[in-house]
Order: structure tokens, then C-alpha cells, then sequence
């Protein structure tokens, strides 16, 4: 319900408001990506162009421990920051970012990654 009214805060009231009532959400609820998912989207889109702001948001994300432990969380959050840069059109950001997903594609799965390796060594 707090969130449904963020969200019209952002749309149609103070883009500050709808930021205060989602910053009181995902610190209590720092697990919930949804509520994560939401508060990027109004961001990127109804942010009135504060880059800065938006993309504090996407780093605090990928940096939070409860998201980072679950690849699906982090994919989504790459995605949308991925998205983000493009439209904004800054292609240093987008090829930093996909470095950074390559980085974490290969802290994540280790091993499969070495299996692949080697397939590739024995061809």
C-alpha cells in the first residue's frame, strides 16, 4: 500500500516524497526485490533526470548483501541498470557495467565456467 503511494508520488506529486517513502520501505524490507524493482523503475523514469540519484540506487542494489547472493536478483538489477545507461546514452557507464556483470558471472559460478575452460582445452 506505501509503495502504491510512492509510486503516485513520483508520477504525479514531489519525486522527493515518493524517494522518502521507498528509502522507509527497502530498509525495512531490504530482501524484497519487488518493492527494489519498483523503486529503480520510478527512478530511471520519473526521476526528473537526476542521474546521480538513479544511479546510487542501481550501485546500493547490486552492492546489498541479501541480493547478491541470488544470481535471479542480480540479473534483474544488471538489467534494468544496463537499460538505464543506454538510454541514457553513456557507453563508457554500459561497457564498465558489462564488465562488472562479467566479473560477478564468474564469482558466482566458478566452476562452471573452469568445466567450459577446459572442454574448450581438450578440442
Amino acid at each position: 500500500m506505501i509503495s502504491k503511494y510512492g509510486m503516485l508520488e513520483f508520477k504525479h506529486g514531489n519525486p522527493e516524497n515518493g524517494r522518502t517513502m521507498f528509502e522507509g520501505i527497502v530498509s525495512n524490507y531490504p530482501k524484497r526485490m519487488d518493492i527494489w524493482a519498483i523503486y529503480m523503475d520510478m527512478e530511471s523514469k520519473h526521476g526528473q533526470g537526476n542521474e546521480t540519484q538513479a544511479r546510487h540506487l542501481f550501485e546500493r542494489c547490486l552492492n546489498n548483501e541479501h541480493i547478491l547472493k541470488k544470481p535471479k536478483k542480480m540479473k534483474l538489477v544488471f538489467q534494468k541498470y544496463m537499460e538505464y545507461e543506454s538510454k541514457m546514452g553513456n557507453k563508457s557507464n554500459l561497457a564498465k557495467l558489462r564488465e562488472r556483470v562479467e566479473e560477478y558471472l564468474t564469482k558466482a559460478f566458478p566452476t562452471e565456467n573452469k568445466n567450459e575452460e577446459d572442454k574448450e582445452e581438450s578440442e
